[in-house]
């Protein structure tokens, strides 16, 4: 204790003793109509230090070293801005910007996982997805899942109506990093395969989400294989003037009582302090498939959650940020087991609950730029309920997860041409884990599906820098991970892991033209094996599963080749990626007191028995046809091959994509139809063949076209979709249920 209030006093006494150097003052206008805008975001593009403008279109960007520097400002809908400015010594006020309006959204934003600092997307070599705000507002997601739905390089596979995993460049579930805010979300339990972990984000608190697809590992850490998805919530914004206090009342209802969801949210604000609280409840129905499907059920689900934000201005250039996030899912079933050997498989209930505290600090200084420090808690409880079908046994398992978070982020300017991010981070899990078996009211404890009070250590430093040389800019950067994975088993070998990881990232960049980027980038990347693969002991889709407590972390090394475009036409994005991977954790078939079989269950264990090679392609445009009308779409392709079994790697994606046209107008009015389509998938591994998942022979292709339409006025937006307009029948490959038939959906939202 004494040593934190030490630790504590000497950040303060840095903060408080340290230059305020000088500030940037300037309004944002829109260039066609010369009306001040809210909420556009003004970066300095060297260090990342920005603002929002407020309802004025004012900003201030302070702690700024005098100098030259790149000036950047976006706002969904506007052509991203970009000027060059000289901060003399006595500061840079009355700095007017004016954004030019489109609907060109791709490679004209700012992101902040590819770099950990704000930056754009487009000078960015890494090959980014963004889903903005205008694109929730447009499709009001049933569920935070559902929001990547389509999106570029990015498949998703829905196990259950409550779950939803995405795969990137292949890879899903803990093969991937899920974070929100910066802080991940992935914990020791998180399973190998799809999971429901991303569907416990409630979709109304999402501000964007951004998506690095390949690497990630350097900057992020274990599980980054296939990408990192980056949730950012809603950041409430001070007032200019005097107090403020706002809201958001809003809803979405879908026919065949697929969805009923409503929302209240509250904002309070002045000029050092802002609060935004929100609370949502969603009564989910039975999924009713298109053409012959019908009603799937039991698919519904209920769900309510509520979030609060608060920040703190501490001086000028110095903040706090506080906030906390709660989501409960009720009786959720799996749809996949209920229809196979199960009468019940419910999650009851699936909750998640973040808190963390962050402080943010600028300085004009070269080594200690900026400075964010976060101390978090995450929490996730599963309640599992099963009973096979024929059985009066009634299992109960739940598994409580509780994650403690420490993070140290400075992010440098070493010369004009030299930037640097570097940091530390500590995550420490322990999982508290039981289970029991109800039999006509007789109870018996268990064994939980892990060794209850097992935890796990993760400690890192990292380190990445930035070098801009005329035409070129160079990218490179490395990490350090070391584990301590334990847990006592009365039933099984006890745990006692302790991996360490290096890994390295380098990126070229090459300025073909002020508008075209080509891009080749090579890195590594690792996962360590977590409770999940060491020590579980329970029914997974195709069987039983017994520990192993002696795996190694899971390896790759990555290659890809990119191109980046972006004129005031036309933008796009083209790359091509090879991963070799080794020491992947597959489950071979084993014995358990000498059988291959338990309760009438194949009996599988996890090892380190695969090699693989992965590659594909992924493409993206956005044209605009013509006055209000936006052309857009994209392609991926994806090729997976186990090379240690000779055969393909399992769930691999099909060829899938999207195309989309786009009429907006300037007072309000939107429309559009997206077409979106996937290829059979007819290359299974061993593991698909028997996953009941997957129909025999293969997923069948599928095309489905969804009508979106909407109108956005002063404090009142309404919004309408008609799903799966052709009534196909369709599934994506490796879900457990059907897609949406032909349906229809409303939305409406006042702001007061």
């Amino acid at each position: 204790m004494k040593n934190s209030l030490f630790l504590s006093m000497l950040v303060f006494l840095f903060i408080h003793s340290s230059a305020l150097g000088q500030v940037i003052e300037g309004k944002v206008f829109d260039a066609k109509y010369d009306k001040p805008l809210h909420e556009a975001n003004v970066v300095i593009d060297e260090n990342g230090k920005g603002d929002f403008t407020d309802e004025s279109g004012i900003f201030a960007i302070g702690a700024i070293k005098p100098g030259t520097y790149t000036l950047r400002a976006s706002l969904v809908g506007y052509q991203l801005y970009e000027q060059k400015i000289t901060i003399p010594l006595s500061g840079l006020n009355g700095l007017s910007i004016y954004l030019q309006p489109t609907n060109i959204a791709l490679n004209n934003a700012f992101a902040v996982t590819a770099r950990r600092i704000e930056s754009s997307d487009f000078a960015s070599p890494e090959a980014i997805t963004l889903i903005d705000q205008a694109q929730l507002k447009q499709e009001i997601p049933r569920s935070t899942p559902e929001a990547l739905e389509g999106a570029t390089g990015i498949f998703m596979q829905k196990t259950n109506h409550g779950g939803g995993s995405p795969f990137i460049r292949g890879l899903t579930g803990n093969q991937n990093l899920l974070m929100i805010d910066g802080i991940r979300l992935n914990n020791a339990t998180y399973r190998y395969g799809p999971n429901q972990y991303l569907a416990t984000i409630d979709p109304y608190l999402i501000s964007n989400i951004e998506v690095v697809r390949g690497a990630g590992s350097v900057l992020y850490g274990s599980d980054a294989l296939g990408g990192v998805v980056n949730v950012l919530s809603k950041t409430p914004a001070y007032a200019t003037e005097s107090f403020m206090v706002g809201g958001r009342l809003g809803g979405k209802w879908m026919s065949e009582d697929m969805q009923q969801s409503g929302r209240t949210e509250i904002r309070l604000a002045d000029k050092k302090i802002a609060f935004s609280g929100g609370f949502t409840y969603s009564d989910f129905g039975d999924i009713v498939g298109g053409d012959s499907t019908g009603k799937q059920s039991p698919t519904g689900y209920k769900e309510y959650a509520g979030d609060m934000k608060l920040r703190v201005k501490l001086a000028d250039q110095h903040e706090v940020i506080l906030a906390w996030q709660y989501d409960k899912q009720s009786d959720v079933p799996r749809y996949d087991k209920i229809i196979n050997n199960y009468s019940r498989y419910h999650f009851d209930p699936q909750i998640r609950q973040l808190g963390y505290v962050r402080l943010k600090s600028n300085f004009p200084k070269p080594l200690v730029n900026q400075l964010t420090l976060t101390a978090s808690v995450n929490r996730s409880d599963e309640t599992r309920i099963l009973q096979k079908t024929g059985s009066s046994i009634i299992r109960e398992e739940q598994d409580l997860v509780t994650t403690y978070g420490l993070s140290a982020e400075i992010s440098s300017i070493i010369s004009e041409n030299w930037q640097a991010v570097s940091g530390l981070d500590y995550y420490f899990d322990r999982v508290g884990s039981k289970a029991s078996e109800n039999t006509a009211g007789t109870i018996v404890k268990k064994r939980g599906y892990y060794p209850d009070g097992a935890s796990s250590n993760s400690l890192a430093i990292y380190t990445s820098h930035t070098i801009s040389l005329q035409r070129w800019t160079v990218i490179a950067g490395g990490r350090l991970n070391s584990f301590v994975i334990q847990a006592e088993d009365e039933n099984f070998e006890n745990v006692d892991v302790r991996p360490t990881a290096l890994v390295g990232s380098a990126s070229l960049m090459y300025h073909l033209k002020p508008d075209q980027n080509l891009i080749f980038s090579m890195y590594s990347a690792f996962r360590a094996p977590n409770i999940n693969d060491l020590s579980s002991f329970g029914s997974f889709n195709a069987g039983i599963e017994i520990p192993n407590p002696n795996l190694k972390p899971e390896k790759s090394i990555n290659m890809e080749l990119g191109y980046k475009l972006r004129s005031e036409k036309i933008s796009g994005s083209f790359f091509v990626f090879g991963s070799h991977m080794k020491d992947l954790i597959n489950r071979k078939p084993t014995t358990y007191l000498g059988l291959d079989s338990l309760d009438g269950e194949r009996v599988y264990t996890k090892d380190n028995i695969d090699k693989a090679l992965l590659y594909g392609a992924e493409a993206e445009l956005h044209y605009a046809l013509a006055q209000g009308f936006d052309l857009y779409g994209n392609l991926t392709y994806t090729y997976g091959q186990n090379e240690s079994d000779d055969e393909p790697m399992q769930r691999i994606p099909p060829l899938n994509g999207k195309l989309g046209l786009l009429y907006k107008t300037q007072s309000g009015l939107w429309a559009k139809i997206e077409w979106l389509s996937a290829a059979m998938q007819d290359r299974l591994s061993s593991g698909d063949i028997s996953d009941s998942r997957i129909p025999a022979g293969g997923t069948p292709g599928w095309n489905v076209v969804n009508v979106r339409a909407g109108f956005d006025w002063k404090w009142l937006g309404i919004s309408a979709g008609f799903n799966n307009l052709l009534d196909e029948d369709y599934r994506t490959h490796g879900s457990g249920i059907n897609g949406y038939g032909r349906s229809v959906w409303v939305a409406l939202v006042v702001e007061f």
